[in-house]
């Protein structure tokens, strides 16, 4: 709780870039030491991301928490970011990355219906439904954070 930077940000943006540089390298089917990378590697990117994000707000709320208690002295930097960063622009960014993930999710529903509901190509559909399944969670997580942040934060101001 004393120092969340260390315990949860550094690694959740580490592993959040480990996630975008799998997403760069599956997306187009790169070959990386005779290794092709695809669906799986888009999966297991997309884990990275997803932990990542969730380690990144989990250390944001545990800041928040330690300095509204008195734990951790008062962060300028924490004071200018809720300044800019409210409710309602979490709740946007959130809703807007949920949408983004649902019209991912549509057009692979889409494809599936023009074959019929028949058999679709594994490789081609993953690379919709996976970003978008990603999409759709870290929206929503976002949202959550946004909701619990204003919650911690109601005390402060």
């Amino acid at each position: 709780m004393m120092s969340p930077r260390w315990l949860f940000l550094w690694p959740g943006f580490c592993l959040m870039l480990f996630g975008l540089a799998g997403y760069a390298l599956a997306l187009p089917q790169a070959h990386v030491f005779g290794v092709e990378l695809g669906a799986h590697t888009l999966l297991f990117a997309s884990l990275s991301m997803i932990c990542g994000y969730q380690a990144i707000l989990f250390g944001a709320l545990t800041k928040v928490f330690a300095v509204s208690e008195g734990l951790l002295p008062e962060d300028p930097r924490l004071t200018r970011l809720f300044r800019i960063v409210r409710l309602e622009e979490g709740l946007l960014a959130g809703t807007a990355a949920m949408i983004a993930g649902i019209v991912f999710l549509a057009v692979s529903i889409s494809q599936w219906r023009a074959r019929h509901f028949g058999h679709l190509d594994y490789a081609q559909t993953m690379k919709w439904v996976i970003p978008g399944v990603t999409l759709t969670a870290l929206g929503f997580q976002t949202v959550l954070w946004s909701f619990f942040t204003s919650i911690l934060g109601m005390r402060r101001r």
